[in-house]
């Protein structure tokens, strides 16, 4: 049968696991490409100490595109154009640093073999904003799932064996199921509990049960 509650946790496990490896991926290509685009740069440089510093900044550019893009997906936002132009911009200046050398000498297999680094980390730019959406769209729509079901369940009356006060069981459970509703729509206790025609420390108490059962479902 399918839990929506473990389906939401294994979601949420994924999409940080998705997460970790875009970093693991930029952190990786940075470090790579530092080695490889120093000496291309020194070598057309007055100043050969400064060979790292133009392979820092398309780097850091890149870093940036990507933080920016991590934070807007998280919220369902789409960059827009300049964005990817940005990001295309960094990642083919980043694909030049690391091939010039070898396209310079004829060598197509360091052309090949440096632009594995790059080209990753361009992909990964343009998938982790999809991946990141897709898993908030995912998450949200659980999320809601969850809470319904977790209310439910909470103010749902257990089977039990016949009671005297069976009028008074029956007030019980529609009290329970108008507090469920009024929680639903965003009602204070106050609120509810005038609504309702119960105490308000009634319905806090009922309240507190639900927020307690959600915090276990996440």
């Amino acid at each position: 049968m399918y839990d929506v509650t473990n389906e939401l946790r294994s979601i949420r496990c994924t999409r940080k696991t998705v997460n970790a490896m875009v970093w693991v991926i930029v952190t990786g290509a940075v470090f790579y490409s530092l080695m490889t685009t120093t000496p291309l740069v020194a070598a057309h440089s007055e100043w050969e100490w400064s060979g790292w510093a133009l392979g820092v900044l398309t780097d850091a550019a890149f870093i940036l595109s990507i933080s920016a893009d991590a934070t807007l997906s998280r919220h369902g936002v789409k960059g827009g154009r300049w964005p990817t132009v940005f990001r295309w911009v960094t990642g083919l200046a980043s694909l030049f640093l690391n091939t010039w050398s070898s396209v310079d000498t004829g060598d197509l297999v360091g052309v090949a073999i440096h632009s594995i680094s790059p080209g990753i980390l361009i992909c990964a730019a343009e998938v982790s904003p999809i991946y990141r959406r897709k898993f908030r769209d995912l998450e949200l729509t659980l999320t809601e799932a969850v809470t319904v079901k977790v209310v439910t369940q909470s103010l749902t009356p257990k089977k039990s064996r016949p009671a005297r006060a069976a009028n008074g069981r029956r007030k019980t459970e529609q009290n329970k199921a108008a507090i469920r509703q009024a929680y639903l729509d965003g009602l204070t206790p106050t609120e509810a509990a005038k609504s309702i025609g119960v105490t308000r420390g009634y319905v806090s108490q009922r309240y507190k049960e639900i927020r307690e059962e959600l915090k276990l479902t996440t």
